[in-house]
C-alpha cells in the first residue's frame, strides 16, 4: 500500500485538498474524517486525472459532511467541581451539591446530583468520585442500550460478538477500530437514550463500511431513519469536554 502526496483539485473558488492512498482494491472510495480531512482510496493504476474527476463529481457531497463534523462543538474546560455547578446525566441536567458527610455518597435527588463525603472541597477527591460514578453509570447503560442495538442491526446482516469498552476521548462520541474494536466515551452518558443508541448504531455500521462514504450513510439511514435529528440533539444536548 503506498501514500502518495497531497493532492488539490480547483472546485469553484476553492480547492479540494486529498491525500491519495493506492491499493489492490477494485474501487474507488472517498472518505472524509471528523478532522475535515479527505482521503481517496483508489485502485493501482487507476490515473491521476480519473481520481481527480472522481473528487470533483463527489465534491458536493464532501462539502455537506464536513459541514456536519464543523458542527462538533469545541471542547470545553475541565470542569470545577464546585455546588451549583450543572452536570448532565441522560439528557437531563443536575446541579452539583457538595455535601460534608463521614460516607461518601453519589446519588441523583430533586434535580441535584449530590457528592456526599468528608472532604467536599477537596476538589480532586470531588472529581475522581464524579468521574468514577459517571463511568460506572455509563458502563450500566451502555450495556444495556449495546445489547438493544446489536439485536437492531442483526436484521441488516451485521454482527459483533466483542463487547465494547470505554475510552474517554476529548473528540469524538464513539470510533471503530480496523479490526471491529468498538470504543464509547463514558461522558456520552450525559446524552438521551436515544441520542446513545445512534451513536452506538453509528459504530455498528462502520464494520460494514469503515468510512464515511455515501454507502455508510446509505446503510446508518435504513436502520435508523431519524439519525440526523438525534445527531442534531445529540450536538446541542451535550459537549465534549477536554481531557
Amino acid at each position: 500500500m503506498k501514500l502518495t502526496d497531497i493532492h488539490r483539485v480547483p472546485y469553484g473558488s476553492q480547492n479540494i485538498t486529498f491525500a491519495l492512498e493506492y491499493s489492490s482494491r477494485k474501487t474507488l472510495v472517498i472518505e472524509v474524517h471528523p478532522d475535515r480531512s479527505i482521503l481517496v482510496k483508489a485502485p493501482t493504476g487507476a490515473t491521476i486525472e480519473l481520481i481527480e474527476s472522481k473528487v470533483i463529481h463527489r465534491a458536493a457531497w464532501i462539502a455537506r459532511q464536513q459541514r456536519q463534523f464543523a458542527k462538533y462543538a469545541p471542547p470545553l474546560p475541565a470542569p470545577e467541581c464546585v455546588s451549583g455547578e450543572g452536570y448532565r446525566y441522560l439528557g437531563r441536567q443536575y446541579r452539583l451539591k457538595l455535601i460534608e458527610d463521614s460516607i461518601d455518597r453519589i446519588r441523583l435527588w430533586q434535580g441535584r446530583l449530590e457528592v456526599s463525603n468528608p472532604t467536599p472541597f477537596d476538589r480532586e477527591h470531588v472529581e475522581r468520585s464524579i468521574s468514577s460514578w459517571f463511568r460506572d453509570r455509563a458502563l450500566t447503560i451502555f450495556s444495556e442500550r449495546y445489547q438493544y442495538c446489536t439485536q437492531l442491526v442483526s436484521a441488516y446482516n451485521i454482527e459483533h460478538h466483542s463487547r465494547f469498552e470505554l475510552r474517554t476521548m476529548s473528540k469524538r462520541w464513539g470510533s471503530c477500530t480496523p479490526n471491529g474494536k468498538i470504543f464509547l466515551n463514558p461522558l456520552l452518558v450525559s446524552a438521551s437514550k436515544d441520542c446513545i443508541d445512534y451513536v452506538i448504531i453509528h459504530e455498528l455500521c462502520h464494520l460494514r463500511f469503515p468510512n464515511h462514504s455515501s454507502s455508510f450513510y446509505r446503510l446508518l439511514t435504513r436502520i435508523m431513519p431519524d439519525w440526523i435529528d438525534r445527531k442534531n440533539r445529540l450536538d446541542s444536548q451535550v459537549e465534549l469536554r477536554s481531557d
